[in-house]
């Protein structure tokens, strides 16, 4: 995974919601113009489409296409040790999916889906595709069927444990979900250094900040704040090279941890970026508890998570993988968040929309 300076300009939130909302409406168009049963069969192909990204992310695919050009199967096979034929016939069904495109008879070639597949690449999700197609949680996902009947978490009823324990344990899957995480929040930290008035904070704490990239991001457009970034100590490993590359590293103090615990004092405001949502209602609320023990009355909480305000894909699929992978977490809504600020001894604040369906939500401390 590359490491890249965090400092990038915020794209307008309301030409990203033009784009997506033109791009729903076109979908449903689409559906409403060819038979039912066509629509749905394409629908019902979203697990074999799961597992065929998985496979060209795992194997670098879009990669070997960026620095040799158009290959072909035979080509991509010899560089990737793989079978030749059962490599082509994945690679036709996601041109089929408009994700590659066919170079002349036999070659494949990048378009504007796959190029979103190339390591290091701003605006990459290739760690998550890789991520989501591992057979533990694929095999999570068949479980949602007993959880809907019976309630309970789909991926501890599979595994016999969460998911977090999992990652814990199994250095590919970590390495992945770490990669996606990065990669979608450098596309998100812009927005938010940008959205909320970080120049009246002095000591910022990110909670559960992984490799750092948020903090990195934030402390890059703020030159006069000072971080802590605290996480559990395999997170915190992915940190040095990313506060490295944005020349914060000697303004930043690692903190080895689990918010489930405690979370470091000596901060004036905590960040905490798409954590809540991971987590059911008992969970947040002891993060959130467990942040307000260590802040004074009027020191503010900084909560980016996505808001349930208006249905999207997006968002509900986020939902149903709460549900079914990531420990019954849920997306929320504003309702959801004052509820639960209240319960921890906050009071709900400044709520500025980002782009992405995300907010930047602000709790304020109170005696």
């Amino acid at each position: 995974m590359s490491i890249r300076p965090a400092r990038r300009s915020a794209p307008p939130l309301a030409v990203v919601r033009l784009a997506v909302a033109l791009r729903r409406l076109l979908l449903r168009a689409a559906d409403a113009v060819v038979p039912g049963y066509l629509a749905v069969y394409d629908k019902m192909m979203g697990a074999p489409t799961t597992v065929l990204l998985h496979v060209v992310a795992r194997l670098r695919i879009p990669d070997l296409i960026e620095e040799h050009g158009p290959l072909t199967a035979d080509e991509l096979a010899a560089r990737t040790g793989s079978d030749a034929d059962a490599l082509g016939r994945v690679m036709r069904a996601l041109v089929s999916s408009n994700v590659f495109q066919r170079a002349g008879d036999d070659r494949f070639a990048h378009n504007g889906v796959s190029r979103a597949l190339i390591t290091g690449r701003f605006g990459t999700i290739r760690g998550f595709a890789e991520f989501f197609g591992l057979p533990p949680l694929l095999r999570a996902w068949a479980e949602l069927p007993q959880t809907v009947a019976r309630g309970g978490s789909a991926f501890g009823r599979a595994h016999g444990r969460d998911i977090w324990a999992w990652m814990g344990e199994d250095d590919v899957a970590r390495a992945a979900f770490v990669e996606g995480m990065s990669d979608i929040t450098e596309q998100a930290a812009p927005s938010i250094a940008a959205a909320y008035p970080f120049n009246e904070v002095r000591r910022l704490c990110d909670v559960g900040g992984g490799s750092g990239m948020v903090l990195a991001a934030v402390l890059a457009w703020h030159p006069h704040l000072e971080g802590v970034l605290y996480d559990a100590p395999e997170m915190l490993a992915e940190a040095p090279p990313r506060l490295a590359a944005n020349g914060v590293s000697d303004r930043v103090e690692c903190v080895p941890g689990s918010f489930f615990e405690r979370v470091p004092s000596g901060c004036d405001a905590y960040l905490i970026k798409t954590v809540l949502h991971n987590w059911p209602d008992e969970g947040a609320l002891k993060i959130l508890e467990n942040c307000r023990a260590a802040m004074r009355p009027g020191q503010r909480l900084i909560v980016v998570d996505f808001l349930y305000e208006r249905p999207s894909t997006l968002i509900s699929y986020m939902d149903i993988a709460g549900l079914a992978i990531f420990a019954d977490g849920r997306e929320r809504r504003r309702a959801d968040f004052e509820r639960l600020f209240q319960k921890a001894g906050f009071r709900i604040g400044r709520v500025r929309p980002i782009p992405g369906d995300q907010a930047v939500i602000e709790g304020v401390a109170v005696a």
